[in-house]
This record gives C-alpha cells, structure tokens and sequence, in this order.
C-alpha cells in the first residue's frame, strides 16, 4: 500500500511540474509555419485598405488562397475583391474568427470551405498544437481554462523539448531563429511585405502575395495524388451546421451578407447526376440559413489544373476557377437575389 501511495504521489508531481513547464514555456518560438501567422497579419491589412467600401471577401482555407484571382475578379465586377484564403490545416473557428475582424457592414462575405470543414471538429492535430505555440498566441489566449488544461495535454514530451530548445535560443542565440521572432512583429511584417520584390519562383511565403491576397507564381501541374472525394461532404455535423448558422446570424446583425462556394475536385469526367445527388443531400441540412453561389458539378476539373496538391489550383486553373466564380456573383448575388443553383 505504501509504494502504491509512494508511485502515486510520484506521478502526480510528474504531472504538474510537467504541466507547469508547458505553461511557462507556452509562448515558445518553435519551429512552426510562422509564414502563416503573417499571411493572416498581412491580408487584415489588405482589408483595411478598403475600409468603408463595400467589398467582397473570400475566406476558406488554401483552396481559396490559391483557387481565386481576386485582383482580376475586382476589375471584372467593378468592387474591391480580397483573398482571404489562409490554410485547411487551421481550424473552422480561426478562420471565422480571423474574418469576422476584419469585415464591416455592407460587405459580402463568400465561404468557401475544403470538404473536411464540414466535418465534426475533432481534437488539435500535432501541427496546430506547434503553430498555436509558435505564433498563433491569440487562440491561446482565448481559450478557457478547461481547453488550456486540454490543450496541455496534447503536448507531447518531443514538443515540449522543443520548447525548451527554442525558448533556449530565443533567450542566449536569437540570431539563429530571427526568422522566427521578426514573423512575430506585425509591424516588421506589414513593413517587409510593402518593400518586397515580386517572386522569381513559388514559394510558401507570405511575401508572395500580390495586393489582393493571391499567391503568385503557381505555373504548371506538379500534383500527382488522388484528389477529394467528389462525393463529400455528403453530410453536415450538427455541432459544425451550428457553428455555421451562429456565424451567418452574427455576420447578419453586423450588416455583412455570407454567401457560401464550393471547391474545386479533380474529378473530370465523373456523373454529373450523382455529384448533384451528394449535394442536394448535404445542402438541405442546412440550406434555409445560406445560399451556395455555385454547382460543385460545375468544379470537376482536370489534373492539369492542379498546382502541387488538391487544393491548389495553378495560374491557369485559378483563371478558369475564377471566371465561374466571377459568373456566380453576377448571377446569384450582385443582381440582388441568391437564386440557389440546385434549385430548377
């Protein structure tokens, strides 16, 4: 009984001074995709630009980021269009919450969202869990305490020795993780992306933005994998259809009308009747609140419009993407009615 006890008590103090190292070490610069930290800083900034003017903005994931030319769809319908497309490895709620900061009244707001956002929203992934660190302090801080406590205990032991390593070089060798700590000064960030030279080659860069939000130089089709499911989402999460409608109802009271898109498949060739089947099953779940502007049958396009994965379309796909998206505007909301294209 006594080592039962012993063990016990011994496991404990493990815990917390476990715990108590990822909470004081939380802040830690480690190694992460800071270029995505200064992405959103910049596209923020890229929306003020057009403060008190009505916009149109496109928020998603990297399907967006690199799906739309906004800069070309502006001159097209003659209103300021941003590229708000961040990354699918962000969760549903960063993106709403990022975008709700950023919107004003009388703006209009098209989500288009990867399949998979649609999904029940599970448990931090390993990379958000390093991003929240690295950069991504705001989520942390508006968290409660029972999803800190949660939180903390999704860091595993590998990452907590990358925090130690990298609080570590931030407090005796910053020199050698500059990158890092510069990303974290929006200032610095807003700064460098104003002076930057356009891009010779692609790269992950936030620097490689043009005015509008898009990524630049995304020639050629590389991607070689499977693509999404054309028949997802069949279906809606009932905790997500609500988080969706809280956001559409919120946006609404702010004077900001939400309009939904799909996103692209590589799927050509594929039954138009069942791709149409799968959609009409998963929009009625949740259709009464929001209006999609498109058909996903009309965005079953051949590989060589993909980039690199399955999200992202390259210059030439973007261009074909965006003169449907350009299409659906002018049909399905800047005539003044959202007339859902599923319906006859």
């Amino acid at each position: 009984m006594k080592f039962i006890k012993l063990f016990f008590a011994s496991a404990v103090v493990t815990c917390l001074t476990y715990f108590g190292g990822v909470l004081l070490l939380i802040d830690s610069p480690v190694q992460a995709e800071y270029w995505v930290g200064e992405m959103i800083a910049i596209k923020k900034e890229l929306t003020k630009n057009y403060a008190g003017k009505t916009k149109i903005i496109i928020a998603g994931g990297s399907s967006a980021l690199f799906g739309i030319d906004a800069e070309y769809a502006s001159r097209q319908l003659n209103i300021p269009v941003i590229n708000f497309g961040l990354h699918a490895g962000l969760r549903l709620e960063k993106i709403l919450q990022e975008v709700n900061s950023v919107v004003e009244p009388n703006d209009i707001l098209v989500l288009s969202l990867e399949p998979t956002y649609y999904d029940c929203q599970k448990k931090l992934t390993a990379w958000q869990v390093d991003n929240i660190i690295g950069w991504d302090h705001d989520a942390w801080e508006k968290m409660s305490y029972i999803k800190k406590a949660e939180f903390v205990s999704l860091v595993s032991p590998s990452t907590f020795g990358r925090m130690i390593v990298a609080n570590f070089q931030r407090s005796f060798f910053p020199t050698s993780i500059k990158d890092r700590l510069n990303s974290l000064d929006n200032a610095l960030v807003l700064s460098k992306f104003r002076t930057r030279s356009p891009p010779l080659a692609f790269e992950y860069s936030a620097y490689h933005l043009d005015n509008h939000g898009d990524m630049l130089r995304t020639e050629g089709a590389y991607f070689k994998g499977s693509g999404w499911d054309e028949s997802e989402p069949k279906h809606v999460c009932t905790e997500t259809a609500s988080e969706l409608n809280s956001f559409v109802n919120s946006m609404k009271k702010k004077g900001v009308i939400v309009f939904f898109a799909n996103t692209p498949y590589i799927a050509s060739g594929v039954s138009t009747d069942k791709v149409r089947n799968d959609e009409i099953s998963f929009q009625k779940e949740f259709i009464n609140n929001v209006c999609f502007i498109d058909k996903r049958e009309d965005l079953m396009l051949d590989r060589k419009y993909f980039f690199n994965t399955s999200l992202h379309l390259n210059a030439e796909g973007r261009t074909y993407r965006t003169d449907l998206f350009i299409n659906s505007m002018q049909k399905n909301i800047l005539t003044g009615t959202c007339q859902h294209p599923l319906n006859p």
